[in-house]
């Protein structure tokens, strides 16, 4: 006869959850379930990662991580596992349900919203769930330093670069190797369209401590102009492009400066800390991968 623990596992891999509850019921104490042959992963992390929600909720309306948060021997949550295997629907579920789980971080330091960007998930619901719920992961940061925009940006993940960009990520945070999010991007385009954000974003920030400067001067009796972007421009084609870098902070056009053929970073998961670069035939670093 099969032992209960592997009938348990069996029962949620085949999604079978009348079965599951049968289970639960008559041997309760083997409700966590860990796995020890794989990672030590609870009967709730193995549900996660297939997306069984109905089993999910199950399991924790019977008390599954009412006490503690279950994590992995990586130090991974069911949420991560979710996040990790792409399943949006149940990795917000158990961000609601367990909202002190969002800030955790697995072994390589990594967190919920980090891993959701790196997956290409979550820019429909989970992302702005799980800042709506904890906002501080925007400044968060692995082992090696790196921000969820880093990690978004190595993994070409557009969509999360423009909406981590809207819930204020800051996109010149620097990781322990003093690169910022855009020295990441997978590709020549995906780089080009994160620097347009920026500038954009970062511009409209200015935009907007301009005109508020100027009603507290017209508040105060000062006659003040209104500049906005509907003026005529002042200024040629390439010192607007300058003007624009400056604003953002990156490297002014025609500057001696390349980072994609010259000084290009290691992806956020490509090295460890403390190891050496390795340089190509005509001495240059080679370019970032895609982060996967």
């Amino acid at each position: 006869m099969i032992d209960v623990p592997r009938r348990l596992r069996r029962a949620i891999l085949l999604n079978d959850l009348i079965l599951v509850r049968r289970i639960v019921q008559n041997n309760p104490k083997y409700l966590l379930n860990p796995d020890f042959e794989d990672k030590g992963n609870t009967s709730l992390h193995l549900a996660a990662r297939h997306g069984f929600m109905q089993i999910a909720e199950y399991l924790i309306e019977q008390g599954h991580d009412s006490e503690f948060i279950s994590q992995n021997n990586d130090c991974e949550t069911p949420l991560m596992l979710a996040a990790t295997s792409g399943r949006e629907d149940m990795s917000v579920m158990l961000a609601k349900r367990f909202p002190s789980s969002i800030s955790l971080q697995n072994k390589a330091g990594l967190d919920a919203l980090m891993i959701a960007c790196k997956s290409g998930i979550g820019t429909l619901h989970l992302i702005p769930t799980l800042l709506n719920l904890h906002p501080s992961l925007l400044h968060a940061h692995d082992n090696a330093g790196n921000t969820a925009l880093h990690h978004a940006s190595a993994a070409g993940e557009l969509k999360a670069l423009r909406m981590l960009l809207q819930y204020g990520a800051n996109p010149l945070a620097q990781n322990a190797y003093s690169w910022t999010p855009v020295h990441y991007s997978a590709t020549h385009a995906a780089e080009a369209y994160f620097k347009t954000l920026i500038i954009d974003f970062e511009k409209k920030k200015a935009e907007e401590a301009r005109q508020r400067t100027a009603r507290e001067k017209q508040r105060s009796g000062g006659a003040v102009r209104l500049v906005t972007s509907d003026d005529p421009p002042t200024h040629d084609g390439r010192q607007r492009a300058r003007d624009d870098a400056a604003v953002a902070g990156l490297p002014a056009p025609g500057m001696d400066w390349s980072p994609v053929e010259k000084r290009r970073a290691m992806t956020p998961t490509e090295r460890g800390l403390g190891q050496a670069w390795s340089y190509g035939v005509d001495g240059a670093r080679p370019r970032a991968g895609s982060g996967d």
